[in-house]
């Protein structure tokens, strides 16, 4: 009897140093990855210069959307991507509004494409809708950073995604706002709306596909922050 009481506690004994071992071994396994993971995400926040390969779409190409920077952007975007499609077929597709009802009333660019895309006259469109039409080729990889600090932009950029952005043509701030009255409310606009790729950056420029036709565009960094700000802040990246 006294025998069975020691070879119990033994076992027991055995039991509990495996056990901790075991404990140690996974907290060791758990620490590890944890600090890979940091050790990853340290790397990727170093990054102070990148450069982003994305295909180039001119929307002035045949069949041309005079006014479809927007989809145009889109489209370079979800190219990347390696999802298939044209700036037209984007054009076809993207909820659209008119450029005034007849009361009198404009068409909101939150809500859809205001006007004529393909030609004029016409204005824009807004991130709501373009994001609505980037889950339907991209679903849950799709991610609306309209609001976020410009530092949230750099960071995708940092993992190798490009961003679309609403920005000014000029890539600086305007001043030749309008108010207009909508169903939806008053909102301010300015013809001197654009949307482009945003591609690389480095301490003092970014780099953009401009769907005007310029690949990796050059501009003054600062300057396009202040007037993507006047903007609203409006961006989009599909992540991987």
């Amino acid at each position: 009897m006294k025998k069975k009481r020691i070879l119990v506690i033994a076992c027991l004994i055995v039991f509990i140093y495996i056990f901790n071992q075991k404990f140690d071994f996974a907290e060791e396994i758990n620490l590890l990855a944890k600090s890979q993971e940091d050790s990853t995400k340290n790397a990727t926040d170093d990054i102070k210069k990148i450069q982003i390969d994305v295909p180039l779409i001119n929307q002035m190409e045949h069949p041309s959307l005079y006014n479809g920077c927007e989809v145009t952007s889109l489209a370079m975007l979800l190219n990347y991507h390696g999802i298939e499609v044209t700036k037209n077929e984007l054009a076809e597709k993207i909820a659209k509004v008119p450029l005034q009802y007849d009361d009198g009333l404009y068409g909101n660019p939150n809500v859809g494409f205001v006007g004529n895309m393909e030609d004029g006259p016409g204005l824009a469109v807004y991130h709501e809708p373009i994001y609505q039409l980037a889950v339907q080729y991209a679903g849950k990889k799709v991610i609306d950073l309209t609001g976020e600090t410009f530092e949230k932009v750099i960071k995708q950029l940092q993992k190798g995604l490009p961003v679309w952005v609403i920005v000014t043509n000029t890539f600086q701030p305007v001043h030749n706002f309008q108010t207009w009255d909508t169903p939806q409310g008053e909102i301010q606009i300015t013809f001197s709306e654009h949307s482009v790729v945003i591609t690389g950056f480095d301490q003092e420029y970014l780099y953009l596909n401009n769907p005007y036709g310029t690949k990796n565009q050059k501009v003054d960094r600062q300057a396009f922050i202040q007037a993507w700000e006047q903007m609203g802040k409006q961006a989009i990246v599909i992540t991987k």
